[in-house]
C-alpha cells in the first residue's frame, strides 16, 4: 500500500517495502493530486511487475525507475517526526488517551526529536533530555513522556527501522532510589465530611456523588455518565455498559462511549443505605442522568475539582465556617483508592476486588469469582453497610447535636 506526505510546499509518495520498512519513492511532486495518482498505480499495479516508472509532474521530475532489488534507505535517515506521522495511524486507544498521546507528541515529543533522525538518538541522548525536564514538569508528565517515546521507539524497532531502542529502563541513579509514593486514601468518616461540605456548597445530588464514589469504587467517566436506566434500584445495582459506560470528555467536548478496559463492563452490588439515597434522590427529579450539575447538565470533572472539591478537601474559611483541611492532597480518584484500602481492610478476596473495580487479573476471574460471588458479595456488601453506620455514629458524635444533620436524616 503507498500513501502520499506533505514535505514543505511539495508532496512525496511512501510505501511499505518487503522488510517491513517504509520507503519513498525519490522525487518530489508538485501536487497533492499528482502523488496520489502515483501513489494508486504503485497500490494498483500487478504483484509480478518488478519495475514501476514514476511521471513527471508538470516537468519538474525526471523520469524514474523503482526496482524491487534497489537498495533500500539507510533506515537511519527516517526522521522521528516521518515515524511518528506513520506510527500514529496504527495507534488504536481512548478518546482520552489519544489526546493525551498528541499533547505529548506535538508538546514535547517533537518538538525535541522531530528532525532527528531514529537511528541517530542513543539512550544517553534520551537519559539526558528527561533528566532536564524533571527540572521543570512533574514526575508523572516525564513517566507518560518515557512511556510514550519507548511506545514510538519500540514500534520501530517491530518495523526494522530501528536494531534496538534508545529508551532503556532505568536501572541506576537517584530515580530509582525514590520510594514509591503511596496512594491517598481517605478514611470513611472523612468521606462523610467531604460529602456533607459538598452538600452545603452545592446538593445533595453532588453530595452523593462523592459517597458513591466511595463505596462502589466508580471512576469519574462512569459516574458521571451514568444513566438512571443503568441503576436498577429494586435490586441494588449499577451496570455499566459497554456502549455509553462512560463520560469522556476530550478537548471540552463532552460525550458518551465505552468505558476505560473491558473489564470495566461490570455490575457493582450496592449497600442498602446507598440504594435508599439514591433512591430518595431519583424520586425528586425526572433528569435522564443519576449525577447532574444543578440545571441537570452533564457534569464536568475540572469545574467539580476547582468549585467543589478543592474547598471541601482543602478546607478554608466558605460559608460563614471554618473547615479544617480533610485530607491534604487527596483527588477525587482517591476515592477509588479508599474503596479498594475498605475492601483489603475488609478481607474480601483480590480476584472479587478486581472483579469489581474493574480490573483484569489473568486465568482468575472467569475461574474463581463465578463459584464464591454470592457468598463474597454478600460479605463485601455488608462490610460497607458497617462502615457507613459507623462514620454516621461518629458524625453525630462530634458534632454534638451542633452541626446540621446527617445526610441520612
Amino acid at each position: 500500500m503507498a500513501w502520499v506526505e506533505r514535505r514543505g510546499n511539495k508532496w512525496r509518495v511512501r510505501y511499505w517495502k518487503p522488510d517491513g520498512r517504509a520507503g519513498s519513492v525519490p522525487g518530489s511532486f508538485e501536487t497533492e493530486e499528482a502523488a496520489s495518482t502515483h501513489a494508486e498505480q504503485l497500490t494498483t499495479a500487478p504483484p509480478a511487475t518488478a519495475e514501476y516508472k514514476q511521471p513527471t509532474s508538470r516537468g519538474s521530475l525526471p523520469a524514474v525507475t523503482l526496482s524491487t532489488t534497489q537498495e533500500p534507505e539507510p533506515h537511519h535517515a527516517v526522521t522521528v517526526a516521518e515515524w511518528a506521522e506513520i506510527w500514529w495511524q496504527t495507534v488504536d486507544v481512548g478518546d482520552n488517551t489519544e489526546a493525551t498521546y498528541r499533547s505529548l507528541l506535538t508538546q514535547h515529543i517533537l518538538p525535541r526529536w522531530g528532525t532527528t533522525p531514529i537511528g541517530q538518538i542513543t539512550p544517553a541522548d534520551v537519559q539526558v533530555w528527561l533528566k532536564r525536564l524533571r527540572t521543570t514538569y512533574a514526575a508523572s508528565t516525564i513517566t507518560s513522556l518515557r512511556k510514550l517515546f519507548a511506545m514510538l521507539m519500540a514500534d520501530a524497532v517491530d518495523n526494522r527501522l530501528l536494531a534496538t531502542s534508545p529508551v532503556r529502563p532505568r536501572k541506576r541513579g537517584r530515580g530509582c532510589l525514590e520510594p514509591t509514593r503511596e496512594r491517598l486514601w481517605a478514611e470513611e468518616h472523612q468521606v462523610l465530611t467531604i460529602a456533607h461540605r459538598i452538600l452545603r456548597l452545592a446538593s445533595r445530588n453532588q453530595c452523593l456523588l462523592v459517597i458513591t464514589a466511595a463505596y462502589t469504587g466508580m471512576r469519574w467517566g462512569e459516574l458521571a455518565g451514568l444513566h438512571r436506566d443503568n441503576l436498577d434500584l429494586t435490586h441494588g445495582r449499577i451496570h455499566i455498559t459497554a456502549d455509553a459506560g462512560a463520560l469522556h470528555e476530550v478537548n471540552g467536548h463532552l460525550s458518551l462511549g465505552h468505558p476505560k478496559t473491558r473489564a470495566s463492563v461490570r455490575t457493582i452490588t450496592l449497600p442498602p443505605f446507598l440504594t435508599q439515597l439514591l433512591a430518595t434522590d431519583l424520586a425528586a427529579s425526572t433528569r435522564p442522568f443519576v449525577f447532574t450539575t444543578l440545571r441537570g447538565r452533564h457534569l464536568r470533572r475540572s469545574g467539580f475539582q476547582r468549585r467543589l472539591w478543592a474547598p471541601a478537601v482543602g478546607g478554608g474559611s466558605y460559608l460563614g465556617e471554618t473547615w479544617a483541611p480533610v485530607r491534604q492532597g487527596l483527588t477525587f480518584h482517591g476515592l477509588r483508592h479508599s474503596h479498594k484500602t475498605w475492601l483489603i481492610e475488609d478481607g474480601v478476596p483480590e480476584v472479587a476486588q478486581a472483579r469489581r473495580l474493574g480490573h483484569t487479573m489473568e486465568d482468575k476471574i472467569d475461574d474463581v469469582y463465578s463459584h464464591v460471588a454470592a457468598s463474597i458479595d454478600t460479605r463485601l456488601v455488608a462490610g460497607l453497610e458497617t462502615r457507613w453506620h459507623r462514620s454516621i455514629e461518629r458524625y453525630r458524635h462530634n458534632s454534638s447535636g451542633q452541626g446540621p444533620q446527617p445526610i441520612a436524616s
